[in-house]
């Protein structure tokens, strides 16, 4: 065979390689705890029991050619790292127009694509059971001290358009702390990890208001450079997550968390 026939087939053989080794991508994720969807307040990812989506995201990476690399950051860290494209995603991500400069969510046609979430989740309020507060889905009574709520979640800036002092700290256990100490109101905190701290620390004097503050929408971000690059793949994630989060194995694995 000549030369430039083994060259050749060199190339191609050199391609096929490369096209077959998984795309690596890294995505990001709160280093606080969302139970069930992501567990403990860590830098490190416990992968004996993760959490929901840690778990989904697995499913996702073995349907598709990728593998993802997770890493844990405070929330608004994350955000930065994506807008900078020094990683290529963040989960769980509500919609917020400002956030729009940090990365891109999934779309149909100008709307944010709803179907394509990884989940949903609710805020609740947390009170004292002695507390006169009260909420009927519209109005918010009797709070005279701030309301506690995690830093950068989304219901900050909610509790403040409707009028009210937001005492912002690093976890939702020290709203917890803070509220038992008749330092706050209340807190607003997601629902199902509000109630996983509750439990845990039997904490039987506090309790939920209901209903709901906010229920909510969650979604992977990607970065605009990874998109950009992309853009096929990021569609065929988006529409990957949306598979694994409605199947059968996706059941299974919540089941196991609420054991």
């Amino acid at each position: 065979m000549p030369l430039i026939k083994y060259i050749l087939l060199f190339l191609i053989l050199l391609n096929i390689s490369a096209y077959s080794k998984p795309l690596e991508i890294i995505i990001a994720y709160q280093n606080t705890d969302n139970y069930p969807f992501q567990t403990q307040n860590s830098q490190e990812t416990n992968w004996k029991k993760p959490g929901v989506l840690l778990e989904m995201f697995k499913i996702v990476e073995k349907k598709m050619n990728i593998k993802i690399h997770f890493k844990r950051y405070p929330w608004k860290r994350a955000l930065f790292e994506m807008k900078h494209g020094k990683i290529h995603g963040v989960f769980s991500a509500s919609y917020k127009t400002k956030r729009l400069e940090f990365g891109r969510y999934p779309r149909n046609g100008k709307e944010v694509d709803e179907s394509r979430r990884t989940h949903y989740n609710s805020y609740s309020l947390y009170k004292k059971s002695s507390s006169n507060i009260s909420w009927n889905g519209k109005t918010l009574k009797n709070i005279t001290k701030k309301i506690c709520a995690e830093r950068a979640y989304s219901i900050v800036d909610d509790l403040k358009k409707m009028g009210f002092d937001v005492y912002e700290v690093s976890y939702t256990s020290k709203c917890i702390e803070l509220l038992y100490n008749n330092r706050v109101d209340a807190f607003a905190a997601l629902e199902l990890a509000g109630d996983a701290l509750l439990k845990e620390n039997k904490y039987q004097n506090i309790v939920k208001v209901k209903p709901a503050l906010r229920t909510k929408a969650y979604y992977l971000m990607l970065s605009h450079q990874f998109v950009k690059k992309h853009p096929k793949l990021s569609e065929e994630v988006w529409d990957t997550i949306q598979i694994v989060r409605d199947s059968k194995e996706m059941e299974s694995i919540y089941k196991k968390y609420f054991k």
